[in-house]
């Protein structure tokens, strides 16, 4: 997953606007570490995560959903278009003496949060997806990995009977793998564990248990709204929109920068 911290381009939102943390991409056993250093960058300043994602690591997505609600950030399901070049694209480098690293603005239409990512959606204190973003869920896939072990033992005779004095690894080699399309009972109490603890309706898991591992079951907005998955009927903007920074307080990720700043 890319992470980006991105400052609105709307005309006329200088010398305040709003500003969001970009999540983009597969969620993987390195991505809580990484959105941790972020963080650390920011420095308590509490961001929306902007996030599309097919999905991926389970565990990961536990993690990085936890961390968010820690931090009490909010989370919408949503895209970041770039003004400029997009921060995974090759030779693509941050703004230099500009207010933010980068610019752009963010959008619902075409984007989607698959598999593990709801689960991430789910750490969010306030939650929105919108109707022109996808969200779905499915059996969760458990990859199984053999490994072949060769040792070489070397043993004492005592009294007649062998006894083992010294085993040491000689080789590992990879012995293929498997999958497992059903829910263990273990995983099965994780999951259930992390949604009541995020205030997710029961809902949500039978959703995911009941729908095959190889297809997709799209929940829409009303009904993420029954489970308790999306906190209102709204999209990126409510976060990102640069009327947030024009309310009385403004919003928490707004912020000032000098003429200097935005001249470079």
């Amino acid at each position: 997953m890319q992470f980006a911290v991105v400052r609105s381009n709307a005309a006329g939102c200088e010398p305040t606007c709003p500003e969001w943390i970009s999540a983009e991409g597969a969620i993987v056993a390195a991505t809580p570490g990484q959105f941790k250093k972020l963080l650390k960058q920011l420095a308590g300043r509490r961001l929306p995560v902007v996030v599309s994602s097919p999905g991926g690591d389970v565990d990961a997505a536990l993690t990085l959903g936890r961390l968010i609600r820690q931090n009490r950030l909010d989370v919408a399901v949503g895209l970041t278009r770039f003004d400029g070049c997009h921060p995974a694209a090759k030779n693509c480098k941050p703004n230099e003496g500009k207010a933010a690293a980068y610019y752009g603005n963010a959008f619902a239409g075409g984007a989607y949060c698959a598999s593990a990512c709801p689960l991430v959606l789910a750490g969010g204190v306030r939650r929105v997806v919108g109707q022109w973003a996808y969200l779905g869920v499915h059996q969760v896939t458990t990859t199984y990995f053999r490994t072949k072990v060769l040792y070489r033992t070397k043993y004492k005779v005592v009294k007649g009977k062998k006894r083992v004095i010294e085993k040491k690894v000689v080789s590992r080699k990879n012995a293929g793998s498997y999958k497992t399309y059903e829910m263990n009972k273990s995983l099965e109490k994780k999951l259930a564990a992390y949604l009541e603890e995020m205030g997710i309706g029961d809902n949500l898991l039978a959703a995911i248990k009941s729908t095959p591992a190889t297809t997709l079951h799209q929940i829409v907005p009303y009904t993420m709204l029954q489970m308790k998955l999306i906190t209102s009927l709204d999209d990126a903007e409510l976060l990102t929109a640069a009327n947030v920074c024009k309310a009385v307080p403004a919003a928490g990720n707004c912020r000032v920068v000098t003429e200097s700043d935005i001249e470079g």
